[in-house]
């Protein structure tokens, strides 16, 4: 079989394995499509927490499926920059340090009516982060600049462009324990230019090897047949070899407020609504995945 043909069979196997229940949850894995509200506790699958303004995430359970595979029912979350951090999330099978194998990603999709001003630098972002220890300032403000938001693993796409600073900029980035008052003491972050597509769906993961130190990032777009493309450009890798170690707990999705609007002409940073349509993390090396994580795109996971 030519190549192609065989990267397109492929493709559509992946996405026949995200035809799972509702919401799926295995001793290795914690799996949402958000075909049911994450807050409610009626069905099976993972009960999330709210920290933060409600209004941030919305459930809307008749969207249409978004990709083939996909359930009805998908999440709405606005990153609005002048709000106060918004945190939706869920407990992990257990804590994760660097001695640990696993995955995190999310099937998003940006809707048209996004406002990243030039002048701006703010990012939509989900992943894994400590529910204890990991605090809601990123960013920090012009009256103190120290973030608070220890133990965190995400991706930080920033969509604002800057005639200064070029972009937009897809990111992967790393926080450690606590070294100190500022967050940023101990952090490493990657970053490459890269756009993600407006109104098509894309598959973001993270990946990390176990005792590794370094934390890779890969995205795939939806294509019309029902796969998966990876797109070249959003690939970065993460050098963690000089932090001090994180201890995470939850997967979630965070909609952080920036101390600094003040710096962007209209007065925020990014206004931005993304529909998720999956989240997930999963343990790699604690014994058998579940069928929605077994045959992701580009090997990420090895099929068992």
């Amino acid at each position: 079989m030519p190549r192609s043909g065989a990267m397109l069979l492929a493709a559509v196997a992946v996405v026949l394995a995200f035809v799972v229940p509702s919401s799926a949850a295995a001793g290795t894995a914690v799996v949402h499509d958000f075909s049911r509200d994450p807050l409610s506790s009626a069905g099976p699958g993972p009960l999330f927490t709210l920290r933060g303004d409600a209004q941030a995430f919305h459930h809307e359970p008749g969207t249409h499926p978004r990709f083939a595979g996909d359930r009805r029912g998908s999440l709405a979350v606005t990153y609005d920059s002048t709000h106060p951090t918004a945190r939706l999330f869920t407990d992990l099978p257990r804590p994760l340090t660097m001695e640990d194998a696993f995955v995190v990603g999310a099937v998003i999709t940006i809707r048209p009516d996004i406002e990243a001003d030039p002048f701006g630098f703010h990012p939509i972002a989900f992943g894994l982060f400590n529910a204890s220890t990991t605090g809601d300032d990123r960013t920090g403000d012009l009256d103190d600049f120290r973030a608070d938001t220890f133990d965190t693993l995400e991706m930080a796409y920033f969509p604002n462009v800057s005639p200064l600073f070029g972009g937009p900029y897809m990111s992967a980035a790393a926080f450690g324990g606590a070294q100190g008052d500022d967050a940023f003491l101990d952090f490493s972050f990657g970053s490459v230019t890269a756009t993600l597509p407006i109104g098509t769906p894309c598959l973001v993961m993270l990946r990390h090897a176990a005792g590794g130190d370094s934390l890779f990032l890969q995205v795939w777009q939806a294509d019309a047949t029902g796969g998966w493309i990876p797109l070249p450009q959003a690939r970065v890798s993460v050098d963690l070899s000089h932090l001090h170690g994180f201890l995470v707990d939850s997967l979630g999705i965070a909609a952080y407020h920036d101390g600094f609007n003040v710096f962007s002409q209209s007065g925020r940073s990014l206004f931005a609504v993304v529909d998720y349509d999956l989240l997930f993390a999963a343990i790699l090396d604690d014994g058998p995945l579940p069928a929605v994580l077994r045959r992701l795109p580009g090997r990420i996971v090895t099929a068992e």
